[in-house]
């Protein structure tokens, strides 16, 4: 019980970290506490040093998130690798890959987004690593809720 509740909290944790979307119904309410806890092993190393609120924003995709939030998602993606080569293009086959974990038949349309995305930061000029970061999260999201994608809630 222990292992499926890790495998939970991973995944869901992954997730949001990316687009702040999950599916299941077992994890539609997430704890921000849990949440966090998750995330901190990861966060520890980043530069510029996040705080508690810069997880909180991350977490509740502040769309106005503070420059700390915007490079603790940068961050966060290059432990994952997302990111080819150091660059600012998103691999969307190893991102998607983890999103398989929560919709397992919504691969291709999950690299049409991704690929959307990286398009639409490459359109935008966008090139600060945080910024990329951040602008693609929202991009993920905005995209995956527009198609009717669960979302979950973060409680407090």
């Amino acid at each position: 019980m222990k292992m499926l509740q890790t495998v939970r909290i991973f995944t869901g944790t992954i997730l949001l970290i990316f687009t702040g979307n999950v599916l299941a119904d077992e994890m539609m309410n997430l704890p921000m506490g849990l949440l966090i806890e998750a995330v901190e092993p990861y966060a520890i190393n980043c530069d510029p040093k996040p705080e508690l609120e810069h997880a909180q924003e991350l977490f509740l995709n502040k769309e106005d998130a503070q420059h700390t939030t915007k490079c603790l998602r940068r961050c966060l993606m290059d432990q994952f690798e997302l990111f080819i080569d150091g660059g600012t293009q998103v691999n969307s086959e190893k991102l998607v890959g983890y999103m398989l974990l929560a919709y397992p038949d919504k691969m291709e349309e999950l690299n049409e987004i991704s690929n959307g995305c990286n398009e639409q930061n490459e359109e935008m000029g966008i090139d600060e690593i945080c910024e990329v970061a951040h602008v693609f999260g929202m991009c993920m999201l905005k995209e995956m809720q527009s198609r009717e994608y669960e979302i979950p809630k973060v409680v407090e």
